[in-house]
């Protein structure tokens, strides 16, 4: 080896080396200095700045493509200056060149695929699934090119005139920031999936500018009876701080316009109320529709992969044709339906008067939506589903307004923000999210109460059908399951599941000299059940349990005895790359719930708990038994 190469590999494992020294620090920070709200106020503050950034420069790749989408389409010439348009269906209305709309879908959709394809499969379709599915099924690890890929290949797809939205997109570019946050600082299991749903909720907020709508929804996308609101804190901490970043990089009120509602004893009088239960019925019906269109689509196109081995290059593309058909039939459903669905709603707020030509027309525009969004990400195109989900929930609920407003005297653009929250809230079982998100949008909490009656009517009618796919029942308390009954089961499926994918380093770490009342009060101030104690050179010497020893916590915290005298010297241990089953056969012969993890020299490397397992392993046990029913 050279001089130079030397010289260069000696840098680079200094930079290591530092960075290493950096990330300790930050761990015994986040394990030992700071309360509850102060550990998650920094995972999140990390985590919705490294995502609003990811978001940000999506939004602006999606914006460059929407004009090079422009001049493909001759509105736009070189040197022309910026184009203040930011959808793809206003460009599409604008041009005199349909024919320019296949050309831009299939070359952007084409470039996505292989994209997709070659770097990050996962990247595939909807953003929201494979965030739930990670959740569930992987411990919260998404794999950090997902974002990369994902917000290139969306804004390709949506900027080219694609049918979808980017609020997919930005939840998976979220849930991966957030994975890859949690992942350096080491946190376990259970503090992962909690930040991968701030994530989430960082990435709505930044994108709606609704802090509360965004944690409720994401802590409801998980589960079709249930809610995660273990993680409601970090959800809300994350949504505000991703809301303030949003206001800076978008800019205040980008979305949708806010509305104005009549007089409240109007908007909650018995006719008003018991028209929100027939729009519920609507929206939950339209729901349905989304959920079959979009699932049998979904299927055929995976029918097409295995048994007619159409390649996987090639499946988005035909999708992505059969959008360009409807396209130029429809050019309104093109691209994210935003800046259109924007202008709609403003117009809306100025019309009246029922007028059955224009109730046709809402209604098959939110039909062509619906069956377009679901030909492209159905085939693998890369796009949301949500705000296509308001979309069609805003002009059929702005049909049904016209219809009924003569009797409510409620305006017909207050059942299109109504729609809104039903339609999608429904579809992904989400009533209060959703509710609470389209009160946000529209500038008033006035509509949550409205919202909450169309979405739970919804809901009913759709009878907990939903269109994300990878949704469990409900939590399962993790009490339920012992060490000897995840052995059993682990054994039986004779899988091997390293130590290190479940691991956390945040335990409390004790030199053997350190005095017994200091480490006490670290396990006291970190709410830490047991300390691992180390030699100088890092290597277990044992464990502090202060339950398993029977020491009184008054003589802990005030002995200057060194820690090593009461250190259990036999701890359960196993090595870094064990498997997990080696890791509760430990547990079960030394009888407790946790194993310090070592590598081959004994040097510390992390610890174990069961309920570390339990959060790991436990929706793949519940999700494998519901498929075999």
């Amino acid at each position: 080896m050279s001089e130079g190469r030397r010289r260069m590999a000696a840098t680079a494992v200094r930079i290591e080396e530092a960075a290493s020294k950096i990330l300790r620090s930050l761990q015994d920070f986040l394990a030992e200095k700071l309360g509850y709200f102060e550990h998650w106020l920094l995972i999140t503050g990390i985590t919705a700045f490294v995502s609003s950034l990811a978001i940000g420069l999506f939004y602006f790749m999606l914006k460059f493509i929407i004009l090079v989408s422009a001049w493909i389409h001759g509105i736009l010439a070189l040197g022309a200056g910026e184009l203040k348009i930011t959808d793809y269906a206003i460009i599409a209305l604008m041009s005199e060149n349909r024919l320019a709309i296949p050309i831009t879908i299939l070359l952007f959709t084409s470039i996505a695929s292989i994209l997709v394809y070659k770097l990050a499969p996962e990247a595939e379709g909807a953003g929201t699934d494979p965030v739930v599915e990670a959740y569930h099924h992987a411990g919260g690890l998404i794999r950090p090119r997902v974002a990369i890929v994902k917000a290139i290949a969306s804004a390709l797809v949506l900027g080219g005139g694609g049918s979808a939205g980017p609020e997919g997109p930005a939840v998976q570019i979220g849930g991966a920031a957030a994975s890859f946050a949690s992942k350096l600082l080491h946190l376990r299991v259970e503090e992962r999936k909690a930040a991968v749903i701030a994530g989430v909720a960082a990435a709505l907020s930044f994108i709606f500018q609704s802090p509360v709508g965004a944690a409720m929804f994401a802590i409801e996308v998980l589960y079709v009876y249930d809610m995660e609101t273990a993680a409601l804190a970090p959800s809300i901490i994350a949504s505000v701080l991703a809301y303030a970043l949003s206001l800076h990089i978008l800019g205040p009120q980008h979305k949708l316009p806010s509305i104005t509602l009549p007089d409240p004893v109007v908007l909650y009088s018995f006719d008003s109320l018991a028209s929100y239960i027939l729009l519920g019925i609507l929206m939950g019906a339209l729901a349905l529709l989304y959920i079959y269109v979009f699932k049998n689509t979904k299927r055929v196109f995976e029918y097409l992969v295995k048994e007619r081995k159409v390649s996987l290059y090639i499946k988005p593309l035909i999708g992505a044709f059969a959008v360009a058909l409807i396209g130029i039939i429809f050019p309104q459903v093109l691209g994210t339906g935003e800046e259109y669905l924007s202008e709609k709603l403003q117009e809306f707020q100025s019309v009246y008067v029922y007028d059955e030509t224009l109730v046709i027309r809402l209604l098959i525009l939110a039909i062509a939506k619906i069956v377009a969004t679901s030909l492209l990400v159905g085939s693998g195109g890369s796009g949301g589903l949500l705000a296509p989900g308001l979309f069609a929930g805003a002009l059929s609920g702005m049909a049904f307004g016209l219809f009924v407003s003569s009797f409510t005297n409620v305006h017909p653009s207050v059942y299109a923000y109504l729609g809104m929250a039903a339609l999608f809230g429904a579809a992904s079982c989400t009533p209060l999210g959703m509710s609470f998100l389209v009160a946000e949008i529209g500038g008033t909490p006035a509509l949550i109460v409205p919202a909450l009656v169309s979405s739970l009517t919804a809901n009913l009618v759709t009878m907990l059908n939903s269109i994300v796919e990878s949704q469990l029942p409900r939590r399962v308390p993790p009490q339920v399951f012992t060490v000897e009954s995840l052995l059993r089961v682990l054994r039986e499926r004779n899988v091997c599941i390293p130590v290190r994918d479940a691991m956390s380093k945040s335990a409390v770490v004790a030199k053997w000299n350190e005095p017994i009342s200091v480490v006490a009060e670290k396990l006291i101030s970190t709410g830490q059940r047991v300390a691992v104690v180390v030699s100088e050179d890092n290597v277990v010497v044992g464990v502090l349990d202060p339950a398993y020893a029977g020491i009184d916590i008054g003589y802990a915290l005030r002995s200057r005895e060194p820690v090593a005298e009461v250190t259990i010297a036999s701890a359960p241990t196993v090595r870094i790359n064990d498997c997990i089953t080696r890791a509760l056969e430990q547990m079960v012969l030394y009888g407790t719930e946790y194993v310090v993890v070592v590598d081959t020299r004994r040097r510390y490397q992390g610890i174990l708990y069961l309920e570390d397992v339990i959060n790991l392993m436990l929706p793949q046990m519940v999700s494998r038994r519901t498929q075999t029913r």
